[in-house]
């Protein structure tokens, strides 16, 4: 899989990824996204192809 997670790429939120709450908060996201598609693909049906992450300033 590419990259499945998309969102803002202003300067604030790249800046916010590498902090210490982004961090955490956009590790959450991925992990919930992993398990939605995994469940999906365990019910036969075909994931999402990209999950929208939000702000993380």
């Amino acid at each position: 899989m590419g990259n499945h997670m998309k969102g803002c790429s202003c300067r604030r939120c790249r800046m916010g990824m590498h902090t210490k709450y982004g961090g955490r908060l956009l590790q959450k996201l991925i992990r919930g996204a992993r398990r939605k598609a995994k469940a999906k693909l365990r019910q036969g049906e075909e994931p999402d192809p990209c999950t929208s992450r939000g702000y993380t300033d």
